[in-house]
């Protein structure tokens, strides 16, 4: 199994001493990609401020379910 771990981070804009604006990337979390030998991925972001762990899946298009036929109108009912 292969292990990758990201960071996530939130820009924040300053000006430094000589007035040239920066950006600090401040760390708010972790995601974390388990590869297993069998080529399947599950992910996993973390994110301690806010009580946060969940999974991560691709989306994916639902396929579509074929309607229930409409029901005739009260005209249209043969008795």
């Amino acid at each position: 199994m292969k292990i990758s771990k990201f960071n996530i981070a939130k820009p924040e804009k300053y000006t430094d001493k000589a007035g040239v604006e920066k950006t600090y990337w401040a760390n708010v979390g972790i995601m974390t990609v388990f590869q297993k030998d069998d080529k399947s991925v599950s992910r996993i972001m973390e994110i301690p401020a806010i009580g946060l762990k969940a999974n991560i899946f691709p989306i994916t298009p639902k396929e579509k379910t074929p309607q229930a036929e409409v029901a005739p109108a009260d005209d249209e009912i043969p008795f």
